[in-house]
């Protein structure tokens, strides 16, 4: 039996301070949903045998995680159930004095930050109906009141490249390296756009590599990650926003005999054995090619 070792617990579900260029937001069908911290610490316990197998887990998918009111509780919880690798990513608009500090204090191991570009123009036409300054302000903050607090939260900025930003990566990444502190994983990633927002067409522009072929593809998140929505149903996968499959709640049934499920060993076996094309939702997914390309 396969368990994961990253869970994904969507926290929030379609609600948003943003709508990114990127992002599919308005096919979003599933009910708009806050996770109440009961129904978290439910699904937590379902997965505490496992938990020395599991060496992440997020709180957040489709929404802003940080419009969860009850966020640090969530934290806590995770904390005390004694998870590790506690994270999620934030487009950090609202991340106040008072927000940052508790999530340092509630114990956040990771928090990432979706910033892509070095000019107000160039994020707010990505990140639209952000304000650059304000994200900016509220990360730098973040990065002062996590370091005179002595906290553990490691920091990771998070660039999406595509053509509008491609050539300010450089300039990016010096900029905020002088702010960050390696010594602690604070780190800079950048990732290429990729056809979860519908960006396939715009990703094969830029990306000539063909050292990638199609057959050498594994998805190693079908392998390693699993996805959990607000009302407790699992998603096939990090761009599975709507629900592809009807594949189980967690809720009341086993977690790892829903991750070991026919649906899941279907996606696995086809995938090693080279035919990830005869996959209906990944023949055309960008994403392990972005993975691989991370960095470069």
């Amino acid at each position: 039996m396969i368990v994961p070792k990253h869970l994904q617990i969507e926290t929030i579900n379609g609600i948003c301070t943003a709508k990114c260029s990127m992002c599919t937001i308005k096919k979003w069908s599933r009910k708009r949903l806050i996770m109440s911290d009961e129904t978290f610490e439910k699904i937590l316990k379902k997965f505490h045998p496992y938990k020395e197998k599991i060496d992440f887990l997020s709180l957040f998918f489709c929404g802003e995680p940080l419009l969860d009111k009850t966020i640090c509780n969530k934290i806590k919880i995770a904390k005390e159930l004694e998870f590790s690798g506690i994270g999620f990513s934030t487009n950090a608009t609202e991340l106040k004095k008072e927000i940052s500090e508790n999530i340092i204090k509630a114990g956040l191991d990771t928090i990432i930050f979706s910033i892509d570009g070095i000019d107000k123009q160039t994020h707010e036409n990505i990140r639209v109906d952000t304000n650059f300054d304000c994200v900016v302000t509220n990360v730098k903050n973040f990065i002062k009141i996590r370091n005179e607090i002595n906290g553990n939260t490691r920091i990771i900025i998070r660039f999406i490249r595509q053509e509008s930003n491609k050539e300010q990566w450089p300039t990016f990444l010096k900029n905020w390296a002088l702010l960050l502190n390696k010594d602690i994983g604070d780190d800079i990633l950048k990732f290429d756009v990729h056809n979860w927002g519908g960006e396939l067409e715009e990703y094969n522009k830029k990306d000539s590599n063909k050292k990638l072929l199609e057959k050498e593809l594994i998805c190693h998140d079908i392998f390693e990650k699993m996805v959990i929505y607000t009302n407790g149903n699992v998603g096939l996968c990090c761009i599975d926003a709507n629900g592809f499959y009807d594949i189980g709640n967690v809720i009341d049934n086993d977690p790892i005999e829903i991750y070991n499920s026919q649906i899941f060993k279907h996606h696995r076996n086809l995938m090693k054995e080279g035919k990830i094309s005869e996959l209906e939702h990944c023949r055309n997914c960008t994403i392990p090619r972005s993975k691989s390309l991370k960095g470069k």
